[in-house]
């Protein structure tokens, strides 16, 4: 399914956002999917995400901890999503920061955002961000990358 979606990067996610599943186009654009295979703790714990996603905070950070709050809020009891929470606060200090304004959000389908990724020896890029869940199992979603 993934390879049908070539040449753009794709992944699956699980509803604590490891990558279970992944195209070779996301392994190129991302070399840190071998040694993090979660996105949220990737983007929240690794410092070179601050120069991989553009504008960190605003188009990253905010989003990603509306969504880790949305999905608590729909799914409490699943220890997997405490937990990344709970890493993601204890460490990073913008974030336990960004957590207190308390907004919660589902994933925000077709939003255009930059990336600064080796693969395209760092020049900034646009993306839009294409996101499916699988109707036999909307606990996953599916996420597509093109390219603008």
């Amino acid at each position: 399914m993934l390879d049908a979606l070539l040449p753009h990067p794709a992944y699956v996610s699980n509803l604590w956002w490891d990558i279970v599943a992944h195209n070779k186009p996301q392994e190129d654009w991302f070399p840190w999917l071998p040694y993090e295979p979660n996105l949220m703790r990737f983007a929240f714990l690794y410092p070179e995400a601050r120069d991989q996603l553009v504008n960190w905070r605003s188009d990253w950070a905010v989003p990603f901890l509306a969504q880790i709050r949305f999905a608590i809020a729909t799914h409490p009891d699943v220890p997997e999503l405490l937990q990344l929470r709970d890493d993601i606060l204890d460490g990073n200090d913008e974030a336990r920061e960004l957590w207190a304004d308390r907004l919660a959000q589902a994933h925000p389908d077709g939003d255009v955002r930059g990336f600064s990724l080796p693969f395209h020896g760092g020049q900034e890029i646009q993306v839009r961000i294409m996101a499916f869940a699988p109707m036999s199992h909307p606990d996953l979603r599916l996420i597509a990358l093109v390219r603008q």
